[in-house]
């Protein structure tokens, strides 16, 4: 039995909920949340009680960003399993202060990049040998998520922040010995386009070229992916089950793509890396996925 403290008890905080409510595996023992609910033990809204509670094994972290890095130092501190919704933290003097710590951890860090937990991408991994040698990775991500950005002064830091996360864990998790260059290509003419921008980002690895269309176009949600190999290519757009598939010599085969909650996926992938042991092996997907966004981001200078 794995216990957890969640914090945080908003969007993602409750879909964490749900899903440790019905997984057997797991015990949740408190939520840390802004405000106390009275009549129910389990919710608490004061920090240091909450991390005076020694039997706890994981921490989930689905608080806004602004507040990772404070939870994450107490996490650490404490030596306890760690999953944290992306980005890792929202400042890069925040991330210089904490990378050399997460990198020698020996507890599980995860990074929810929701895109490598769900059944399309799980499916496509299964099949990227069936196309050969890979030449061009092409991701097309972005949309303002009304939700979360209610005000202009948030909205600008889309789409590095809330969308770019994504094909970046992509992109290192299918390629992980890859060493990738970093050119922004950026139309801005006014403060008005920044809500509106595309801004397209170039990695080039080793004999592999990989183009990042991100957007904060608020009218259109982008969610596509395509590898091209030398005998075929692999495609998905949106998770769509008719829109997931595999060519190879102008034939299609349609990919499984089912809707199933991939934060199921990750609690899953949770669980096998601590039965094996597995305890570092994402360490440098999360280092590296962070380093790139602060890159990124420093360079838009928005």
């Amino acid at each position: 039995m794995i216990n957890v403290g969640l914090i945080g008890y908003g969007r993602y905080g409750k879909k964490y909920y749900k899903n440790l409510s019905i997984n057997k595996n797991f015990n949740l023992i408190k939520i840390l949340r802004k405000s106390k609910t009275k009549k129910n033990s389990l919710f608490t809204n004061n920090k240091n009680e909450f991390f005076k509670i020694n039997n706890i094994d994981l921490y989930i972290i689905a608080s806004p960003t602004n507040t990772h890095y404070s939870y994450l130092k107490y996490a650490l501190n404490k030596k306890k399993h760690i999953i944290i919704e992306k980005p890792l933290v929202s400042k890069f003097n925040e991330f210089n202060k904490i990378k050399q710590k997460i990198s020698r951890y020996k507890k599980i860090i995860l990074i929810n990049h929701t895109d490598l937990y769900v059944e399309a991408f799980l499916n496509l991994k299964r099949k990227i040998k069936e196309i050969g040698k890979i030449k061009i990775v092409k991701l097309d991500y972005g949309k303002i998520d009304p939700y979360k950005f209610r005000n202009i002064k948030n909205r600008y830091e889309l789409p590095h922040f809330e969308w770019l996360p994504h094909p970046l864990a992509i992109v290192i998790d299918l390629f992980k010995d890859q060493n990738f260059k970093i050119k922004i290509f950026e139309k801005r003419k006014n403060i008005k386009n920044k809500l509106i921008q595309n801004l397209k980002t170039t990695l080039f690895g080793k004999n592999i070229k990989i183009e990042i269309d991100f957007s904060n176009d608020y009218k259109n949600k982008k969610r596509n992916l395509e590898i091209v190999g030398s005998t075929g290519s692999l495609i998905y757009k949106g998770y769509n089950e008719k829109k997931c598939f595999i060519r190879v010599n102008k034939k299609t085969r349609y990919l499984k793509a089912q809707e199933i909650d991939p934060i199921k996926n990750l609690l899953i992938n949770f669980q096998l890396k601590l039965k094996m042991k597995k305890l570092s092996d994402d360490k440098k997907l999360i280092l590296s996925s962070t380093k790139y966004l602060f890159e990124i981001s420093n360079s838009l200078n928005i």
